[in-house]
């Protein structure tokens, strides 16, 4: 339960050993470089030195970046190498990456082959989309037998028209000849949105008609100039479709036989991550004409590492305690075993430098309360085979999808103990099955006990759970402000709560236990309560001297709904436990025939399918929440800034020294 100790850097280098010694310390990994903001606003410093920083370089890679993943999303789309369902970082030497530099106008030759072949692609889904939007126009009008160039006659105009649908065509050719237009407008055919007709006129007229059509609605076919009947047009529209389809498919292949690029294209797109970073990581530094200045931050363990790598150059660098004003990165240090665990205190928020670390009492207790929530031997048995599918089969060891699949792996554990405990295996799996299909009773007892049969026993330790939790929890507060010297807070933030709750427990409830438990809880009780009153008289002022009734109350009904807020542990619990016996029941509904045994398959495997997918996830946030919101909330500020080294943010390829 420790935060790694944290050194500042300051480091003053020569220009011309910039790039190298940046590049030295992307390699090592181990320190922040900080941003150069608070120096720029400084007027001393400003009259000094200039922000450093190649933005121009940094956006052209980011540009570069995009071709690549362009074109390792193509090849993972219609390649022959299927894609893994989870990223996994090849291993690579150190002297086989920078082998790959000497590679790379092969691989921006291959990008741009990919990109290529990309762009025909496109234009071939534009142009077949073309054609099938000239078919969606013509479609309307394929009734329509006369070629679509013949527009007029010696003395006769032709158009083709639309109009709305609810157009009377043959009233509007009415109105015409009242005008002195006489015409002739056939409707070809009418859907919903639209109603297409052809329209002869007197070429003289062609000024009156047009207008008066023109307020009748008409507009233009949406298809272009064409030749031939409609008929014809779609059957050319279609032959075109069917050599674009076979063009894509060629392109498609010629993509397909790309795939052997991609471990190639993977090392490229890395390369240019790298560069970018240390691109942008400049924007940090500060410059005179000959040379560079930045700040920074260094694990205590790797200073003597970081102090190596700085020593090849012409530097001065500094070690030094940070000041209490700094704002210093969290890293935290924990054991192999228990760093998965690091991804539940993340969610919520990483403890500030100065603040203790919760995470390895977290972890206890988040896998104590999961299992609990979530006791039963078979759907722990799920958990601990799908965490063991995804380390080996999936390779998901890294990140936080790697703590995950951990944290999962300890859950089920937990979860198969509980289920020991409580005699659940699928529920009530094994009995229901020796009864509906072997007539024979078998009993499964708890090593401990069954919580729907002991539900008040079960719900007094979830409580009593709360309380160690909760104590634990409020001694770490005491823990810190002791280390502040604020000695009378801590006893009166924490220690009287000790008593006064023990008292109460033991006045209430120590009967059962010794006769003479009572009487001690008694005197605690009592001696809490005079101490919550009488404390603030000495820590606060004015009015606040009085206060100390009204802290009672609040602690009084704060203490015991945090209390109660653990009865959940029964609740889940038993809802897990309960549908898994009400899907074994239904399951045994279809008795000891061949309909029964399918019907017995089907509802068991959908049903805990079911109750698992639903209980696992209630178990997961809950132990979440009695985390944040309960333990958390008794002593834990949160809000660190995590430890974010200049190191190498790979992708695809994981970078070692001497290789594996």
């Amino acid at each position: 339960m420790a935060i790694v100790k944290m050194k500042k850097l300051s480091v003053i280098g020569l220009q011309e050993e910039r790039e190298a010694m940046l590049r030295d310390l992307m390699n090592l990994g181990a320190v922040e470089i900080s941003g150069a903001n608070e120096k720029l606003q400084d007027e001393e410093w400003q009259k000094l030195v200039v922000r450093d920083g190649d933005e121009a370089r940094a956006t052209e890679k980011d540009k570069e970046l995009v071709r690549v993943q362009q074109a390792l999303d193509l090849i993972g789309k219609y390649g022959k190498i299927k894609p893994s369902a989870f990223q996994i970082r090849r291993t690579v030497t150190e002297e086989e990456f920078v082998g790959f530099r000497s590679e790379i106008d092969r691989y921006k030759k291959q990008v741009e082959e990919i990109l290529k072949l990309s762009e025909e692609l496109t234009q071939e889904q534009l142009n077949e989309n073309a054609m099938n939007s000239q078919i969606f126009a013509l479609n309307p009008w394929i009734s329509y037998e006369l070629p679509l160039e013949e527009k007029s006659t010696d003395r006769l105009t032709l158009k083709l028209g639309v109009f709305s649908p609810h157009t009377d065509v043959k009233a509007l050719e009415r109105e015409l000849e009242k005008e002195s237009f006489p015409c002739f407008l056939e409707e070809i055919s009418k859907d919903k949105e639209q109603l297409y007709a052809s329209i002869w006129y007197f070429k003289e007229d062609e000024d009156g008609v047009l207008e008066n059509l023109k307020r009748a609605g008409l507009a233009k076919p949406t298809f272009a100039d064409t030749f031939g009947t409609v008929t014809e047009n779609i059957e050319k529209c279609k032959q075109k479709i069917e050599a674009l389809v076979a063009n894509k498919e060629q392109i498609l292949e010629q993509i397909a036989e790309k795939s052997v690029y991609k471990k190639d294209l993977e090392n490229y797109h890395d390369m240019i991550i790298l560069d970018r970073d240390e691109s942008r990581i400049r924007s940090n530094l500060v410059n005179t004409t000959r040379a560079f200045e930045f700040d920074g931050y260094v694990p205590v363990v790797a200073t003597g590492d970081v102090e190596k790598a700085l020593s090849k150059y012409f530097c001065n660098y500094e070690f030094s305690e940070p000041e209490e004003e700094d704002d210093v990165p969290v890293k935290l240090k924990l054991s192999k075993v228990l760093s998965p665990m690091e991804f539940v205190t993340k969610l919520y928020s990483l403890p500030t430098y100065r603040e203790v670390d919760p995470t390895s009492i977290l972890s206890i207790f988040y896998v104590l309360f999961f299992g609990i929530m979530f006791g039963d031997v078979g759907y722990g048995l799920m958990l601990i085979i799908g965490a063991i599918v995804a380390i080996k089969k999936f390779h998901m060891v890294e990140g936080g999808l790697g703590q995950l699949v951990k944290i999962i792996f300890y859950s089920g554990i937990s979860s198969v103990i509980w289920g020991f405990l409580f005699g659940s295996f699928f529920g009530d799996l094994i009995p229901v099955v020796g009864r509906t299909f072997f007539n024979h009773e078998i009993i499964i007892k708890p090593i401990w006990l069954d919580p729907a049969k002991e539900p008040m026993t079960f719900l007094v330790f979830s409580c009593g759970l709360g309380i160690v939790h909760l104590f634990i929890g409020m001694g770490i507060h005491a823990y810190e402000l002791i280390r502040e010297r604020k000695f009378l807070d801590a006893c009166n933030d924490v220690f009287i709560w000790y008593a006064i709750v023990l008292g109460a427990v033991m006045l209430l409830f120590g009967s059962k236990v010794s006769p003479s438990l009572p009487g001690i809880g008694k005197w605690m009780l009592i001696v809490g309560l005079a101490l919550a009153i009488i404390l603030p008289i000495f820590l606060s002022k004015g009015v606040g001297k009085a206060i100390g009734l009204w802290n009672i109350y609040s602690g009084v009904s704060g203490n015991l709904s945090d209390i109660l807020s653990y009865s959940r542990l029964l609740g889940l619990g038993l809802a897990s436990t309960s549908i898994a016996a009400v899907f074994n029941f239904l399951a045994s509904m279809g008795g000891k025939t061949i309909i029964g045994v399918i019907m017995f398959i089907v509802i068991f495997l959908a049903g805990h399918t079911l109750n698992f997918a639903i209980n696992a996830l209630g178990a997961f946030v809950h132990s979440c929440r009695l985390q944040y919101v309960e333990f958390f909330g008794k002593f834990y500020e949160g809000d660190g800034r995590e430890f974010d080294p200049f190191d190498r943010k790979t992708k695809y390829i994981n970078i070692v020294e001497g290789g594996n």
